[in-house]
């Protein structure tokens, strides 16, 4: 799961770093969040998940191009998968319609299924408003915990992995985790951090795209905002066997392929 940072800023030149990255890591299945629609000339018409699509071979299953606050940008989570799942849905979370002010971006849950030695695993993945929008968080998140109910009930193994923008200690992430049933992998109070992976390329950024305000003090620390969250049905062998993150291995002058780092696990069939 990788948030790729899709506004545009510089991805001309970020663009082969994500190939690169994943590459690297050499994935079965991929989740992207601010994967957009292409609107600027050297595009070629192509969505960035198409393109990523292209560079590392993985087939695009599924895209939720949804509206933005811009007009002339869709941007939502897409999966890319080299064995097609066997099914595949999509919620959304919060609408413009009942909370004024959801950010750039609608809160979507993607989620698809795949049998694997007579089990059933599944992939879900949402990306959150931000943490300073609090009445879209509050209106997303127990939809989220409403929408993974069912999943978890008919999974053997349900994997949520996002960008939920919500840090270790969030009292909603407490309770959509008590809610759900679910694990973080690894745990809250040994996860690493996610975001930003570069101080002074997230300040490059705010000073160069109009939001000098947003910019950080160069010696913050980054915190984590994007979690691995698991439930698992006991007498089922698969599981997780491994987990760690990425995205920080290619960078050219202090520039990564996104402001996150990516997260990654491994499922096996005990």
């Amino acid at each position: 799961m990788w948030n790729i940072w899709g506004f545009s800023w510089e991805w001309e030149r970020r663009r082969p770093l994500v190939a690169a990255e994943l590459a690297d890591l050499e994935p079965d299945i991929v989740v992207l969040h601010e994967a957009r629609d292409a609107h600027r000339p050297w595009e070629s018409g192509q969505s960035t998940p198409e393109q990523v699509a292209g560079d590392t071979g993985i087939p695009l299953i599924e895209w939720i191009d949804a509206p933005t606050v811009d007009p002339s940008a869709r941007m939502g989570p897409a999966l890319l998968a080299r064995v097609p799942p066997a099914s595949t849905s999509r919620r959304r979370l919060a609408d413009r319609d009942s909370v004024a002010d959801l950010g750039f971006h609608e809160p979507w849950l993607l989620a698809a299924q795949w049998e694997i030695g007579g089990f059933r695993a599944t992939v879900a993945t949402t990306h959150l408003p931000m943490s300073s929008l609090r009445a879209a968080q509050q209106a997303a998140v127990p939809e989220l915990a409403q929408a993974l109910a069912p999943l978890a009930g008919e999974s053997d193994l349900l994997v949520l992995m996002g960008d939920v923008n919500l840090q270790s200690h969030s009292s909603l992430l407490f309770n959509l985790m008590q809610t759900v049933g679910l694990e973080s992998v690894p745990s809250l109070s040994t996860a690493p951090p996610t975001w930003p992976t570069s101080s002074s390329m997230f300040n490059r950024w705010a000073v160069e795209s109009g939001y000098r305000n947003s910019a950080h003090h160069p010696e913050a620390q980054p915190i984590r905002i994007d979690h691995t969250l698991v439930h698992r049905r006991a007498s089922a062998p698969l599981r997780i066997a491994d987990n760690g993150r990425f995205g920080t291995r290619h960078c050219t002058d202090d520039l990564f392929a996104s402001d996150h780092w990516g997260l990654w696990v491994d499922l096996a069939v005990a």
